[in-house]
């Protein structure tokens, strides 16, 4: 009986080629992108999921509330985790990461920079998993100044020789022994770690006592526990304020500061955090939900097209129905047979759909800096889900055609009193459902696509084209800068270069300072700080509401002057903000005076409302600004030049601010350009049931318009008349979809401090955008419906 059902459908189909085109196209397509969607769900779910013990892992950050401000940091004090271990049964084991920052080293005279290295602790391999190539992972960081790397990093730097025992000199005169080697750690990790530093090499971590070392004043350490395998988590997180009553609120509650800490499930990090700090680019839950979504609308859309096509075909098939129902066939296998052609077509469309993702995956990867790949569907767990679809979608599918044919009267079918194309109102339903999908993604899509434009062109507050900007990594390249800089500014295509500690686009550091508040008196109040050069504003070109730059014509502008933002002025309630005092020293030492106040610009992303900023000066800092005027690509050969003069072993290394800066959405660009893709995909299948569909639809009129014809109606008149009714659902389908979008993407605006409008000009253009590609789509089969000779369709009436 299958055997037959499956023949029947074979023959069916070659014998409607067209129609099975359009079909396998359009489940090709919905199916390769689901499937696309799928594995990137799965990757962004799976992060921190490799590690054996991940279900046990937690890290701690803190929620931090000032009295004017509050802020949540995923790092906390550098005690912390140890403490934990000695004071709580339900700790097995701990484990911390101190970031170093970029850090140089040096082999052979030969130096090498690498953003991801961290100071931990020797039972980081007891707490988290890593494949070690060599070197033995249980005793790789016992000792002091031992460093083990990642096969990418040590293949950079010894060229594929044997690395273990070997020494690699660093800043400060450090130097330290390879120990071993671990293959590198998945992109699918909250923190990667490309170098790991014995913690004893770093005063912060240093062990010296049960408490863990370091201060209990000072947030910069990512702080991991692994709890035993019956601890309750939520009862452990609840005892954490007896760890802040004894270590913390000594220190913060007489400058009135509340910390909080928040335990947080290592597999939840990259898609639950809402913190400050976090070492990689995170995800969003939200965004888990809404490409699910998009996955089901897809899917649906191909089901949509492939019942439309059925209920309209059926006329065709209404007479093979009624004479297999005169021979004897029964209800069951009618419907057995309809659903057993849908089930071949998702079948057929599955392999195909396979080979489609073969040849997008790599572009797509390259694009998301992910590794997706295409044998992760074949898992046994995602290999059932996939065939669940290809079931759910065959059945969808095929279901109303094989219900609505199946129960068709044989008499009445050949008397031909049946059979005159399906029910038209569940076809125009469909379609409507169909174009109301389609203007949402494409509402959100131009939504997107108009934030992330308005984020690149909207004024920062400061100038950040044409500023190149590279790392002083060490003493010597900070000690020299004054060289370099007297150099470069003598060539006519650089107009100015400065120093800072965190430029533009980069987090910042916070303190601790007495300050003057409004009244007169000192008040200690946790300031967003940035320690720059007196070139750094003229560079930048932030402007002054208020007094000067610091100036080398006042002796004392380096131990007492300080220069702060509007918003801290407004902060403050000042309403004379120069004069006013800052303790930026020991309370021996005069405090330093507001000499100026700049205008308002963005340190971090338009996520963010602008902070209150503090500027401290020091000269020779760790980041160089270098402004270019013209002839870019000169400036560039005559900046390295100057630096391999002064720094002939040390590699130069650049970026532009603008594209740092930048770098802050680009999870967000890439994710609007997912959303772009999968938007012309289900355009494209809306498309290809739009074309079957008129091409069925003209083709049952064709008597209707034959008659029309030659009672006078004209081509123009007949085309609007077949044209008109999807341009009506095109209307209908718009309130629903437009009223949705209009909820959904004002929600995901609000998540940026700034944005633009959503203008009644996105609606417009995607509802005229929409109606035309539906009158393209649909014209081409009117228009010729139309100009076909009546003759040819009357001749045998």
């Amino acid at each position: 009986m299958i055997q037959n059902y499956f023949k029947t459908a074979f023959r069916h189909l070659f014998r409607q080629p067209q129609y099975a085109i359009l079909n396998i196209l359009g489940l090709t397509i919905g199916l390769a992108s689901s499937f696309l969607i799928l594995l990137y769900l799965f990757h962004e779910l799976s992060y921190d999921k490799y590690h054996e013990k991940a279900d046990r892992i937690y890290r701690i950050s803190a929620a931090i509330q000032e009295p004017d401000d509050a802020f949540r940091w995923a790092t906390t004090q550098a005690p912390l985790a140890k403490t934990l271990k000695h004071e709580f049964a339900e700790v097995e084991e701990y484990m911390r990461f101190f970031s170093n920052d970029r850090t140089r080293f040096e082999l052979d005279a030969v130096n090498y920079f690498e953003d991801k290295v961290f100071y931990v602790d020797s039972t980081v391999f007891n707490v988290f998993t890593f494949d070690f190539i060599s070197g033995d992972k249980k005793t790789a960081l016992n000792s002091p100044n031992t460093i083990v790397l990642s096969k990418s990093l040590a293949d950079r730097i010894f060229k594929g020789a044997d690395p273990i025992g070997k020494t690699l000199k660093s800043d400060g005169d450090l130097s330290f022994q390879v120990t071993g080697v671990y293959k590198d750690m998945p992109g699918n990790s909250h923190l990667i770690a490309n170098a790991m530093i014995s913690s004893t090499a770093n005063a912060n971590l240093r062990n010296t006592g049960a408490e863990g070392g370091g201060s209990w004043g000072g947030f910069g350490t990512y702080n991991y526990v692994l709890l035993k395998e019956n601890a309750d988590s939520k009862q452990f997180e609840a005892k954490l304020d007896e760890i802040i009553k004894k270590y913390v609120a000594t220190i913060f509650d007489e400058l009135n500061i509340k910390v909080k800490y928040v335990l947080l499930p290592l597999a939840s990090i990259h898609l639950h955090s809402n913190f400050e700090g976090e070492p990689e680019p995170l995800g969003n839950i939200n965004y888990i939900y809404i490409f699910s979504a998009v996955g089901i609308f897809l899917l649906l859309i191909a089901c949509i097209n492939y019942m439309n096509l059925a209920t309209a075909r059926s006329a065709r098939r209404s007479l093979e129905v009624g004479i297999r129902k005169v021979v004897g066939a029964e209800r069951s296998l009618l419907i057995g047979q309809f659903l057993t052609e849908s089930i071949l077509l998702s079948l057929i469309a599955l392999i195909a759909s396979f080979l489609l993702l073969l040849i997008v995956i790599q572009p797509i990867n390259a694009m998301l800096g992910t590794n997706l790949h295409i044998t992760t569907l074949l898992q046994p767990n995602l290999l059932i889900i996939i065939l669940g679809i290809v079931a759910l979608t065959g059945v969808l599918g095929g279901s109303y055609p094989a219900f609505y044919l199946s129960a068709f009267n044989p008499i009445g079918v050949i008397q031909g009193s049946r059979g005159k194309g399906g029910n038209k109102n569940l076809r125009r339903v469909l379609v409507t459902l169909q174009f109301a999908i389609s203007m949402f993604m494409f509402v959100g899509t131009t939504v997107i696509y108009n934030q992330m434009q308005y984020v690149q062109n909207k004024d920062l507050g400061f100038d950040k084209d044409q500023i190149l900007t590279f790392n002083l990594n060490n003493r010597e390249l900070r000690e020299k800068w004054t060289v370099l800089k007297n150099k470069l500014e003598q060539n006519p295509n650089i107009i100015s270069a400065a120093t800072v500690s965190s430029p533009p686009g980069q987090g910042i550091g916070k303190g601790i300072w007495s300050i003057e508040t409004a009244d007169g008196t000192m008040d200690d109040r946790g300031l967003d700080y940035n320690i720059i050069d007196f070139d750094y504003f003229p560079t930048l070109g932030v402007e002054f509401v208020e007094g000067r730059n610091f100036s080398s014509e006042f002796s004392t502008d380096t131990t007492q002057a300080v220069i702060v933002n509007e918003a801290m002025v407004k902060r403050m309630n000042w309403t004379e903000g120069l004069g006013k005092r800052v303790q930026i020293g020991p309370d021996s030492l005069p405090p330093a005076l507001v000499v100026g106040v700049v205008k308002d610009f963005h340190q971090t992303a338009l996520y963010n409302p602008i902070e209150t900023l503090l500027f401290l000066p020091r000269f020779n800092n760790g980041v160089a600004l270098v402004k270019i005027k013209s002839n870019t690509q000169a400036a560039i050969d005559y900046i390295k030049t100057s630096w391999q003069e002064l720094f002939p072993t040390t590699p130069f290394e650049y970026t532009f601010v603008d594209q740092t800066f930048m770098e802050q959405y680009e999870t967000d660009r890439l994710r609007g350009q997912l959303f772009l893709g999968f938007s012309l995909m289900t355009i494209l299948i809306a498309c290809l049931g739009l074309l079957g569909l008129a091409s069925y639809t003209s083709e049952q009129r064709s008597k209707e318009i034959s008659i029309r014809k030659i009672l006078g109606a004209n081509t123009t008149g007949l085309t609007t008349l077949l044209v008109k009714d999807f341009v009506l659902l095109v209307m209908i389908a718009a309130v629903p979809a437009f009223a949705i979008a209009w909820y959904m993407m004002n929600k995901w605006l609000a998540t940026f401090q700034y944005h633009t409008n959503m203008g009644i000009w996105i609606f417009a253009l995607v509802f005229f955008g929409t109606a035309f590609i539906t009158i393209f789509t649909t014209g081409f089969h009117a228009w010729r419906a139309a100009t076909t000779n009546p003759a040819e369709n009357l001749k045998h009436e």
